[in-house]
């Protein structure tokens, strides 16, 4: 009897050494918050961003409208603002929000029809309207640079033709128009390398479409056209190390490719990758993140050379990254639609995973938030939005050294029980 009991307890001690690690540490979630759950339609927070002192999620959704045989797409959302402790402070119409960028006093908001700038009691103090859809603006030396563009479809043939434009604005209380330029490409994407201007055409990470396009221009600061590249693929996104322009394209929803361009427009690195969604620039170091057809992928590369340092897979698709008081965030995800009495209903699985960033070990995670499809940091803070009403305000610094009780000092401890086990059998 005295032997079965010691291989009973033999057993359950071999069981605790193979168990994977068990969180010990603070729930990493300080509040949650909810926004347009009035609203019918599909809704995401595209853009979310932290201040010291206000927490920004903006809501998003497609209205779709049919009068008179006529069916017209309106892009719509509101802007809320918060306290760092979750009281709520005001909110108001933005449109289709793809972007915040906080500033004194307030905070400015790239949407679809344009750039819209809001005081920290909601009033919107400018607007700077811009043709066809903006997607993606960046701030430097008080001028935003911004890009955008559209499609058109017509003709018996169905045949696609594409514009866009790339605009300087003085950031100010009046949002006023330096100069633009147009192509004939649809812009997605700006960046601001040594003395030039990158602009990067393509459907973006969030966006789908059947027709393959895509080139990087290069622009003088004054909105001279210098240079431009054909890719072939969607630009997807793009950012800069050391003046020149990292980016990253998708094709076939499950492949890719990396590029290294300098400001003179010489390719200096070219790689295979997966099909990129979010790009991430951390000194010498470049995370990129996507989905390789079947799961999420992240990959660390050393710049400029490109060598893979390592790459993690996650489940569904890694869709964007931020980088934190030591860790890499990224939030995957991915949609999912259900019947119920004839009714299909459209809703999203996913989580926020912190990985290590020098070896991408998976140190922690918060499961279940939906679909993650936006990420802001300050500090230890992390804001996530996600492809639903919700968002999370995370403490980052609670994703640390989840080893629990099978870490090293709980290996050690079970390895002496398991000396003293076998003496007594």
């Amino acid at each position: 009897m005295g032997k079965v009991k010691g291989v009973s307890a033999l057993l359950l001690i071999i069981a605790m050494l193979t168990l994977p690690a068990v969180s010990s540490s603070e729930n990493p979630v300080l509040w949650k918050g909810s926004v347009c759950s009035d609203v019918q339609y599909q809704k995401s927070i595209e853009a979310v961003a932290i201040a010291n002192t206000t927490v920004y999620a903006a809501c998003s959704y497609r209205q779709v409208a049919n009068s008179s045989g006529l069916i017209g797409v309106y892009y719509l959302g509101t802007l809320y603002a918060y306290s760092l402790n979750g009281s709520k402070l005001w909110e108001n119409a933005s449109g289709y929000v793809v972007k915040l960028h906080p500033i004194d006093g307030g905070v400015l908001a790239g949407s679809l029809g344009g750039l819209i700038l809001f005081d920290n009691s909601s009033r919107i103090l400018s607007v700077a309207n811009t043709m066809g859809k903006l997607y993606d603006f960046t701030v430097k030396d008080g001028v935003i640079y911004a890009a955008g563009g559209d499609y058109f479809i017509s003709g018996p043939n169905s045949s696609v033709t594409y514009r866009g434009s790339l605009y300087a604005v003085n950031l100010g209380k009046n949002l006023t128009f330096i100069w633009n330029v147009s192509v004939d490409d649809m812009l997605s994407r700006v960046r601001v390398g040594k003395g030039v201007i990158y602009a990067s055409s393509g459907f973006p990470s969030g966006y789908s479409f059947s027709h393959q396009f895509g080139s990087l221009y290069a622009f003088s600061l004054d909105g001279r056209p210098l240079w431009n590249i054909t890719l072939g693929h969607w630009v997807r996104d793009m950012e800069v190390w050391n003046g020149s322009a990292l980016l990253g394209t998708g094709f076939d929803n499950s492949r890719g490719e990396i590029y290294l361009v300098s400001p003179n427009g010489e390719v200096l690195m070219k790689g295979s990758a997966f099909y990129v969604e979010d790009i991430l620039v951390v000194g010498d170091t470049a995370y990129v993140s996507g989905y390789n057809g079947q799961n999420g992928s992240v990959m660390s590369l050393k710049l400029p050379s490109g060598q893979v340092i390592w790459e993690q897979e996650l489940p569904y698709r890694a869709k964007v990254m931020a980088y934190s008081d030591g860790l890499l965030l990224v939030g995957v995800g991915k949609f999912e639609q259900k019947t119920e009495n004839g009714t299909t209903y459209i809703y999203s699985v996913g989580s926020l995973y912190a990985l290590d960033p020098e070896s991408g070990e998976v140190v922690g995670s918060v499961s279940n938030t939906g679909y993650v499809r936006s990420i802001a940091v300050l500090g230890d803070r992390a804001v996530v939005g996600t492809a639903s009403s919700e968002f999370y305000v995370i403490d980052v610094s609670a994703l640390k050294g989840k080893n629990g009780t099978c870490g090293p000092a709980g290996i050690v401890l079970l390895a002496v029980l398991f000396g003293l086990l076998i003496k007594r059998l």
